[in-house]
């Protein structure tokens, strides 16, 4: 969810509230919700303001398209389901038209039931407020990626053959 500064105070936490109460009101049997927050622009001080606990953070690779400004996630690179894409962007990293960076991506779980156990790590202490991201070197491997590459093309090929 993103929300617009435009819409004032406590937009955030009004909506957020509303959005557990319905989840609550459609399906009682949820335990609980998790969201993330996404480090370049804060550590998730709405999710303090709304009472989700905090459970660490992971670090997310994320490449920014040098020409338009573009950002997207690492697994537009190595999710192969969108092959257009994979292909488009798979081709920009390999002529060096991506800028790689990793960003803090901090986990938040609200729970509904106090019996809730979350079992991937403990409940932390919620962490000091930081933002940004981190510049990173990206590894290629021009002839792994290559390889990749013309086996998207090959399964497109054989799914299209040539109209004669």
């Amino acid at each position: 969810m993103w929300i617009d500064d435009r819409l004032g105070k406590n937009a955030e936490t009004i909506l957020i509230s509303a959005s557990l109460k319905l989840l609550r009101l459609f399906d009682p049997t949820i335990v609980a919700v998790q969201s993330f927050a996404d480090g370049r622009l804060g550590c998730g001080t709405i999710y303090k303001a709304t009472n989700f606990d905090y459970y660490g953070y992971h670090i997310t690779r994320f490449f920014r398209d040098k020409l338009t400004g573009e950002v997207f996630q690492g697994q537009g690179l190595s999710n192969a389901d969108c092959r257009s894409r994979f292909l488009h962007k798979n081709i920009d990293l390999l002529l060096g038209k991506l800028e790689c960076f990793d960003v803090k991506t901090y986990r938040y779980i609200y729970p509904f039931h106090k019996s809730f156990v979350f079992t991937g790590t403990k409940k932390k202490p919620y962490p000091p407020y930081e933002k940004g991201s981190t510049p990173v070197t990206a590894m290629i491997k021009p002839d792994h990626l290559v390889g990749r590459l013309t086996t998207v093309l090959q399964t497109l090929a054989a799914k299209y053959p040539h109209q004669q």
